[in-house]
């Protein structure tokens, strides 16, 4: 991602990411650091339509590469048009290039967007998980 595809990607994230600072931080160190992750964009009729963030790490458990998928996202006007499956569709193509083990995805407790996961081949790795931060 740069140049216009972080414009497009700072674009569709505003619409949920409110520090409007803090995503640009972010963005700016997916373009700087692609070893850390990416963001990975679908474009309708050459428009922004949807995105998700993309973050790497290492799994002592699995002893691979895996990725944590973010911020999955499809523009209110382009939903339920496909677009979101086939970006998860083109992204694991991507991930599988990459070697990637796992993809694990950080979603919400809603009960559409866990069935958009299941039907897409994910289960749930826990019924508990707990977030913690430290700054």
């Amino acid at each position: 991602m740069a140049g216009p595809e972080r414009l497009d990607a700072f674009a569709l994230m505003r619409r949920f990411r409110p520090d409007e600072a803090a995503l640009g931080d972010a963005l700016a160190l997916f373009v700087d650091r692609p070893d850390y992750g990416f963001v990975w964009l679908a474009y309708d009729d050459d428009i922004p339509a949807a995105c998700v963030s993309v973050a790497f790490a290492i799994s002592t458990a699995a002893g691979a590469l895996v990725a944590d998928l973010r911020d999955l996202w499809v523009a209110e006007d382009r939903r339920r048009r496909g677009i979101g499956s086939a970006l998860l569709a083109t992204l694991h193509g991507r991930l599988d290039q990459l070697g990637v083990a796992r993809i694990e995805a950080s979603v919400p407790d809603e009960p559409g967007v866990r069935a958009f996961f299941a039907a897409r081949g994910y289960a749930e790795l826990s019924s508990v998980r707990v977030s913690l931060a430290r700054r």
